[in-house]
């Protein structure tokens, strides 16, 4: 429950104000975390679609919980906060609000950061000077990496996750399986059917190839690996509790399991085509 605190208690108004909050306390649903880059914009576009998009409050401004508690007391209508913030920062309140968080390989994950900064014009705003300076100075991914690993900072372990642990999260979702967890968190929650979108893709020209050249080089892969190992231990951890959520015997088998549907599906495609390229033909045939 909310502390009673002079912090958060105005004395003309405050037993009302601390009622407010109390009542808020027990109305909000739902604290997503969204760690960039991990689709966590298609989950707010999904929470959206759930819960309404007046009841879905948007944390991005790096607000002080300070100032956004007494925000959230007067829109008792608010049943999720989702945004870009430490998961540490609502620990102390909302109760009963289930934790949702998205990871996703931190070495993917760090590439497709790197290529997303790049596909923005320099003439828009950028979003901190760091970004401004390897715009600017065209500075390559290997570098980009060198720079990062100087200042030894892993998003997921030194800042999303700092002080909290996995298990206190009640979904974990991995990108990677992005519609399968969200058709699984789906049925959990009991939420209507709603449109699954396609998650944001990384619009740098030719992402894909320029993602897997990436991969391919091992002068990358040992600095990312490097500069990404305090991350790539909570991903595991991550990858470890969706094995067991869904019954398998490691966490690699569901990259196996992931691997044979998309080749059934494929199979699937392209018998289609055949039969498709068989229908023309015959058509064909007969016309002439």
């Amino acid at each position: 429950m909310l502390p009673v605190d002079k912090t958060y208690v105005q004395q003309d108004t405050g037993v009302k104000f601390v009622m407010k909050n109390l009542c808020l306390d027990s109305q909000v649903e739902i604290i997503s975390v969204h760690v960039h880059k991990t689709a966590g914009g298609t989950f707010g576009r999904a929470l959206k679609q759930v819960y309404g998009e007046m009841q879905v409050f948007s944390d991005y401004q790096e607000e002080k919980v300070e100032k956004i508690l007494p925000k959230l007391s007067v829109k008792p209508q608010i049943k999720v906060i989702h945004g870009h913030f430490a998961a540490r920062k609502y620990k102390r309140y909302f109760s009963s609000a289930k934790r949702i968080i998205w990871l996703r390989n931190p070495i993917i994950q760090f590439i497709s950061g790197y290529f997303f900064w790049k596909s923005q014009p320099q003439k828009d705003v950028f979003f901190s000077k760091e970004h401004k300076y390897m715009v600017e100075n065209n500075i390559s991914l290997l570098e980009f990496a060198d720079i990062n690993a100087k200042k030894g900072i892993n998003p997921l372990a030194d800042f999303y996750c700092r002080d909290v642990d996995l298990t206190d999260f009640y979904f974990v979702g991995v990108q990677e399986f992005f519609q399968d967890d969200l058709a699984e968190l789906k049925h959990i929650l009991g939420w209507p059917d709603f449109k699954m979108e396609v998650f944001n893709q990384n619009k740098y020209p030719n992402y894909r190839d320029n993602l897997q050249k990436a991969l391919a080089d091992k002068n990358i892969l040992k600095k990312l690996t490097e500069i990404t190992s305090k991350d790539m231990e909570i991903y595991q951890a991550a990858l470890d509790m969706r094995a067991k959520r869904k019954g398998l015997s490691s966490s690699f088998q569901q990259y196996d399991i992931a691997l044979s549907a998309s080749r059934q599906k494929l199979s699937q495609v392209q018998a289609k085509l055949e039969r498709n390229r068989s229908i023309i033909a015959n058509t064909v045939t007969v016309s002439s």
